[in-house]
């Protein structure tokens, strides 16, 4: 299974890969003796499991034996990199498993396990059985995966839906409590390199204002809105009651001080990148040495690399994923895909060439000058993307850079590098008389 960054994603919520398991002879033909719990999922450590898992626990008394649907199944062989994934919609494909192999799947993995016993009338049960019986059918199992739109969690609540004829849609009016976006700098906190390259390609898509309906294509979400919506015809809630199953021993850490530390974080690193620049820039004024002149080229061809690296990734995504939150992310600006520019020139730095300096000079200005641009924009309605990571790094990596290479604006350092070596030479005139 492919676990690089992005197998996210985006958001896989992959379920077990158990073998289907066999429906038991005469299971729900009394729905009566049904009973429908949604499972939820903690999420784990790989970059697939970062939201969890959503799936329907059904539970036949008469006969004593049950299963579990769930709508996270898929396989990455032959289905290319990672890339891949963000470029096109993956197949997936729902399944009856075995209750038992998954809980303990998952329980080794230390990822807890929330059951909610959902409040539904005998004719509900039975349309939910026959809706869950026909999606892992051959014919209809497969389902083109989408992150937010089409996922674990969205086919579990489509299907509640449909077996409560559309009352559940109806109670999820309300404003979302976050957005997509916050929802995935969410998920993503504890891998901040993930978090921050998913951050800066997705557009303003994920800032717009969601109701509850579209927040639950998260687990978690799906499962507080069956907490807190209410039921028609004067039942109460949704949920009978709620068993936590598997607990995880991890530590939660709140979303505030995830969010906070990862934005401090951003913009030290962002520092260190401009000081480093600064430093090597100084050094150069005084000690116009060849040593100097190289390391000054090498760092800034390295910051052209990544930065503009991870800018042709979303230009990439812009033009060919199938995924609209990917496409023209206001990010560009500040990871820049002609950064990329940045490499050969520096290397020409490196190599003492007049002409790389000037061209790299008025390139690192033309970079400064987008990143300024991106922070101008937010004053205008149309460009209401939120950057606060990509800005924490960039803005002040872009403005060291700038300052650094605005230092050298009068300078010609080859002369000045000429002279330095021709005054070693005078002080030293018996090293060629020989």
């Amino acid at each position: 299974m492919v676990r690089p960054l992005c197998l996210m994603l985006l958001l896989g919520w992959l379920g077990s890969t158990s073998a289907q398991a066999a429906l038991p002879p005469g299971f729900g033909r009394h729905p009566e003796d049904l009973r429908v719990k949604l499972v939820t999922f903690g999420p784990g450590q790989e970059a697939h499991q970062l939201f969890g898992h959503s799936a329907l626990w059904l539970e036949d008394t008469r006969l004593g034996t049950d299963v579990l649907y769930s709508y996270g199944m898929t396989t990455h062989e032959g289905q290319g990199s990672a890339l891949h994934f963000l470029v096109r919609h993956q197949p997936f494909w729902a399944a009856r498993l075995s209750v038992a192999h998954t809980f303990a799947t998952y329980q080794r993995e230390d990822r807890s396990i929330t059951a909610q016993e959902l409040r539904l009338t005998p004719r509900a049960r039975r349309r939910l059985l026959a809706r869950l019986e026909r999606d892992v059918s051959p014919e209809h199992r497969l389902y083109a995966y989408h992150p937010t739109d089409n996922n674990c969690a969205t086919r579990v609540r489509d299907a509640l839906d449909e077996a409560l004829e559309g009352s559940l849609r109806a109670a999820s009016t309300l404003p979302a409590r976050f957005s997509w976006r916050e929802h995935l700098r969410r998920h993503t906190r504890h891998h901040p390199v993930l978090g921050l390259l998913l951050l800066t390609w997705v557009n303003d898509v994920m800032d717009a204002p969601r109701t509850r309906w579209e927040e639950a294509f998260a687990p978690r979400e799906l499962a507080r809105l069956l907490d807190t919506a209410s039921a028609p015809e004067g039942h109460g809630g949704f949920v009978l009651h709620r068993v936590d199953v598997s607990v995880s021993s991890a530590t939660p850490v709140s979303d505030e001080e995830a969010s906070a530390s990862l934005l401090r974080g951003l913009f030290i690193l962002g520092a260190a990148i401009a000081g480093g620049a600064v430093l090597l820039s100084v050094r150069r004024e005084r000690a116009a040495t060849p040593g100097v002149r190289i390391a000054f080229g090498l760092y800034t061809a390295l910051f052209g690399l990544v930065s503009g690296a991870v800018g042709c990734v979303g230009l990439l995504l812009t033009r060919y994923s199938e995924h609209a939150a990917l496409r023209g992310s206001e990010s560009l600006l500040l990871f820049n895909p002609l950064a990329l520019a940045l490499v050969p020139l520096g290397i020409g730095v490196v190599f003492g060439s007049q002409r790389a300096e000037r061209w790299t000079r008025t390139c690192v200005v033309g970079l400064t000058g987008c990143a300024l641009l991106a922070v101008a924009l937010k004053v205008l309605p149309a460009f209401g993307q939120d950057l606060r990571e990509p800005l924490a790094l960039m803005l002040v990596a872009h403005l060291g850079f700038g300052l650094a290479w605005g230092r050298t604006w009068h300078r010609t350092p080859g002369a000045a590098e000429g002279s330095a070596s021709g005054r070693q030479q005078h002080v030293h005139p018996g090293a060629t008389s020989r």
